[in-house]
């Protein structure tokens, strides 16, 4: 199978190709490289004769120095040029890296428990004056939400299948919330690998917490969380600090 990666020299990216690198003919799309998800020609070039994308590049978190329109540019327009290269090159699935931000997990955003796949999203549910939290986690927020209804639109109107990956936090703990290295690049591979349709389909991709459900990732893709094992300097906050500002 051949795959064109975005972002494959980021965390993410060069934790798949370590584990999973070898069972696919990998096209890579970084901006380390002098590739930029701005440029859609560049794009389609780069995915000519792939039969899916995943989509990793992104600023990956909330950065106080980026504004809404750093992560509209990157995260949403970005995410946008990805799906419509993929629609002009033929590719069969865009894979999308998506967050539990999406649920409203950042610090100071009071999110709700258990979250299902269908949970409401922060701006559907959240008081201005119950948020302690900076305007780079809402735009953060915003962004991953934003790009997701970009492949939701993709796929109905353009029929392409967009798999959305909601991931925990990569690697470490925070607000209760999190998936291993491992768990996260299994999870890629699964739906790589899946012979099902997805016109547009989320799945949760953490540990096994017991916060969040992943029952449906388990079911359609077989999703097996490995435990993990993560060290004091890995855990940032539990779940009991999702109200409060703590990072």
């Amino acid at each position: 199978m051949k795959i064109l990666i975005t972002g494959h020299k980021g965390y993410l990216g060069q934790e798949f190709l370590a584990r999973y690198g070898r069972d696919y003919d990998i096209v890579g799309f970084d901006l380390l490289d002098g590739f930029d998800i701005a440029d859609a020609d560049s794009l389609a070039l780069a995915m000519r004769g792939c039969d899916q994308v995943v989509h990793l590049a992104a600023i990956p978190k909330p950065v106080e120095d980026k504004s809404l329109g750093d992560y509209l540019a990157v995260n949403v327009r970005g995410t946008e040029n990805v799906l419509a290269a993929a629609v002009r090159a033929g590719v069969k699935r865009v894979v999308y890296a998506s967050s539990t931000t999406v649920y409203g997990i950042e610090g100071g955003i009071p999110f709700q428990t258990p979250i299902t796949e269908s949970q409401p999203v922060l701006f559907q549910y959240a008081v201005a004056d119950k948020l302690n939290c900076r305007e780079c986690d809402l735009s953060y927020h915003f962004s991953k939400v934003m790009a997701e209804q970009m492949l939701a639109w993709y796929g109905l109107n353009r029929k392409i299948q967009t798999v959305s990956l909601r991931f925990g936090p990569i690697g470490k703990v925070f607000l209760g919330t999190s998936v291993s290295d491992a768990n996260a690049a299994q999870a890629i591979s699964l739906v790589l690998n899946s012979p099902d349709e997805f016109w547009y389909e989320p799945f949760s991709i953490v540990d096994d917490v017991s916060h969040i459900d992943i029952t449906k990732a388990k079911r359609v893709l077989d999703y097996a969380p490995e435990p993990p094992q993560y060290t004091p300097e890995q855990i940032y906050s539990t779940l009991a600090n999702r109200y409060s500002t703590e990072r």
